[in-house]
């Protein structure tokens, strides 16, 4: 048995340009909720760490204030391909259209509408950083395998 048998997804982490805004998006728009906020004083100009939940899935925030704002390039799906490193984090979901519908609604930064790439129906959104998320639908969220890599 290989010592990576129970490996699974733990957490992701996201740094944003102001947490409390940040924390109020992801709760308001995604229905995550904080579970603490944590200070980094040994980062080079002290920051902090939101941590946020939903279901079993955990959302590290990173604040810095020394932190380099996010780049244009990397707000839209195409163009953040061209540059190495984490591209998004993605989020099943059973009905996509009705997501879309509810978020535009909230006034989502929307990146990328509704599409189907590789007989996933998927979408991207900005997060108030800019940070792009994807939503891909499942007819049962969690299962399946196809996911949106490869997209044009």
């Amino acid at each position: 048995m290989s010592a990576a048998e129970g490996l699974r997804p733990d957490h992701a982490g996201l740094s944003v340009g102001d947490l409390e805004a940040s924390i109020a998006w992801y709760r308001d728009m995604l229905g995550f909720d904080l579970l603490r906020i944590v200070d980094i004083p040994e980062a080079e100009k002290a920051g902090r760490v939101a941590l946020l939940r939903k279901g079993d899935f955990v959302l590290e925030l990173f604040s810095l204030a020394s932190a380099a704002a996010l780049p244009e390039e990397r707000r839209h799906p195409a163009t953040d391909l061209l540059t190495q490193g984490v591209k998004h984090v993605a989020y099943a979901v059973p009905d996509i259209f009705a997501l879309m519908t509810e978020l535009k609604a909230k006034g989502v930064d929307v990146a990328w509408d509704v599409a189907v790439h590789d007989g996933t129906r998927c979408a991207f959104v900005r997060d108030n950083t800019g940070n792009l998320v994807e939503f891909v639908e499942r007819t049962e969220c969690g299962h399946g395998t196809r996911g949106s890599m490869g997209r044009q």
